[in-house]
């Protein structure tokens, strides 16, 4: 599983660095930055593309209630505030809300969910290739390797090298996880399924 990345925007350094040391409890995320002024926060959020921002809404930029499509145009980022206002749930829309009154486990709780929901991407792994989609789909249609060998016109060996690019790269090892991964990414529709 990749490692989620945490950014933390806060004008206390108590709370940033605070807010740091619970998060070190997490496994599978790392805070790489803390931020302590409004003006670079924007400019931070853009250059290290984090999976997580947390912020104190008072750091946002001026007139932002959509911080999300602010930051980063529609990519993945979880948008965590950070304050001491009761009634700040109805004002911003976002993934998550930390209070400073909060305690460690109720924090710990909030972003293990979150990171549970976000199914954030390895930003190592690559992407498929064609050729492996086209591997991809022949599994998901049910074929076995030497089947799909002889459709394809290459050896038994080279859809098995494929195959394991393609658990690798994915993260899913069973024929079913890959056939819903197919379906979920128009390779295959339902009906071509046996």
């Amino acid at each position: 599983m990749a490692r989620s990345t945490i950014l933390i925007a806060d004008n206390s350094c108590m709370i940033r660095k605070g807010l740091r040391s619970i998060l070190q409890n997490l496994e599978n995320s790392e805070v790489i930055q803390l931020i302590d002024n409004k003006e670079d926060v924007c400019e931070i959020v853009h250059k290290r593309k984090p999976d997580i921002l947390i912020i104190n809404p008072d750091m946002l930029p001026s007139g932002c209630l959509d911080a999300k499509k602010e930051f980063l145009n529609g990519s993945k980022l979880s948008l965590i505030l950070l304050s001491d206002k009761k009634n700040l749930k109805n004002n911003l829309k976002a993934d998550g809300y930390i209070n400073y009154m909060d305690g460690q486990n109720t924090i710990l709780d909030m972003m293990q969910e979150i990171l549970n929901k976000g199914s954030f991407p390895d930003k190592n792994s690559e992407t498929i290739s064609s050729r492996e989609k086209n591997i991809l789909k022949h599994i998901a249609l049910g074929l076995t390797n030497k089947e799909i060998a002889d459709q394809l016109f290459i050896s038994i060996h080279t859809v098995v090298t494929h195959r394991k690019n393609i658990t690798q790269k994915l993260g899913i090892k069973s024929v079913s996880g890959l056939t819903v991964y197919a379906i979920l990414h128009n390779l295959i529709s339902m009906d071509e399924v046996k």
